[in-house]
């Protein structure tokens, strides 16, 4: 007589597992938002590195190495942005310091300087009372909380850094742990996270790309103008000018423009002081830059860089209300959420209808086809946020 196969019974976890998940989650919810602007950034700083880890790994077979060589990528030019920043503000203080200005400011100081002490007594009672006046007391306690904010955002600049480098090392065993402990078979699940991670890719590394190609193209021409200036017209740090027009393509609406209007309006000074038959020279400059060079912007450089993922509209709402509702990093964040409910909208919301999700977005034309249009109404096509469209 056949004997019955055994049945394997499963027990699913009562109400208190659920209460007991939930607590869990949101403890990691708690500590998430409590650090979410740098847990934002180190998922910006993944997504920018992690085409270029890809690659680097193709050529080694260790994930550290090839994680460290990306990030480094990513970190070198912002060092040697701060750098060259950081240099340029320490001579202008060594100059104002040896400036009359300063001479004259010290001597109308609060803090009687008197004579200088030329006995260890007289310098401990010198020091003592120094110490005791209020403004020294107020300029201490600036001092320190200052000092204590740049270490706090050094420290969490590297917790980011550590969390992006986490990621790019990991990130396959985390996706493939993710479908199986998590996710199971359910394919709408995965499907929407399929697209929120493409998503973000496509918008933070074409986005931080083009930047970088920005302030690279605009470094070597303003040297290209500096060599033709007539009468000593030149452009001021065009290193750091370069970084900062990079940098003002994250300004909507006016953007870049505003670097250049700076630039010719300084240009134009300087030829009304020499010689008023200069005033060509800024011209041409101011023409060059916003009709040649934005155009090459955005006809080439933004839509091969940055894709054609998402609709004009919704990228410039993202950067542009991004920083107001969050503030600094908005900028990553307002993307993030945008991907995030673009595509709930594109994949789940059609499979909830019980219908197939579109290939595409369909509400209209991309940023690419709605530029043309646009930049007739505004400056330039930094209303997209300048770099991601």
């Amino acid at each position: 007589m056949a004997s019955k196969p055994t049945q394997i019974h499963i027990e699913r976890p009562n109400l208190k597992w659920w209460v007991a998940g939930l607590i869990v989650f949101g403890i990691i919810a708690s500590v998430a938002y409590a650090f979410l602007p740098w847990v934002v950034f180190g998922v910006f700083v993944y997504y920018v590195a992690r085409p270029i880890n890809r690659r680097f790994r193709k050529q080694t077979e260790r994930k550290n190495l090839s994680a460290a060589l990306s990030l480094l990528l990513i970190v070198v030019p912002v060092v040697l942005f701060l750098g060259v920043f950081f240099s340029i503000a320490a001579g202008q203080l060594s100059t104002f310091v040896t400036s009359d200005t300063a001479t004259r400011l010290l001597a109308q100081s609060p803090i009687n300087m008197g004579t200088v002490p030329d006995t260890p007594n007289q310098l401990i009672d010198r020091a003592t009372t120094t110490i005791k006046n209020p403004s020294v007391q107020s300029a201490l306690g600036d001092a320190q909380a200052f000092i204590g904010a740049i270490a706090s955002s050094i420290f969490m600049m590297f917790l980011s850094l550590l969390l992006g480098f986490f990621l790019l090392v990991e990130d396959q065993r985390l996706a493939r742990w993710g479908k199986k402990q998590i996710l199971g078979d359910d394919t709408l699940s995965i499907d929407y996270l399929e697209a929120v991670d493409t998503g973000l890719n496509s918008i933070y590394f074409g986005y931080t790309l083009t930047i970088f190609v920005i302030m690279i193209l605009t470094a070597v021409i303003y040297n290209v103008f500096n060599l033709f200036a007539p009468g000593n017209l030149v452009i001021p740090a065009a290193i750091l000018l370069a970084v900062v027009t990079g940098v003002f393509t994250l300004v909507p609406l006016v953007g870049r423009s505003v670097v250049y209007l700076a630039i010719t309006a300084f240009l134009a000074l300087g030829a009304i002081q020499r010689n008023p038959a200069y005033l060509w020279y800024p011209l041409v400059f101011f023409l060059f830059m916003t009709l040649a060079f934005d155009n090459v912007v955005r006809t080439y450089i933004r839509p091969y860089l940055s894709g054609k993922m998402f609709h004009f509209s919704l990228v410039m709402f993202a950067y542009l209300l991004g920083p107001l509702l969050f503030g600094w990093y908005g900028i990553f964040l307002g993307p993030l959420l945008m991907v995030v409910v673009v595509q709930f909208l594109q994949i789940v919301v059609p499979q909830l209808r019980g219908e197939e999700p579109p290939s595409d977005l369909d509400i209209g034309p991309t940023a690419q086809e709605t530029d043309d249009d646009f930049k007739d109404t505004t400056t330039g096509d930094e209303a997209t946020g300048g770099g991601s469209r």
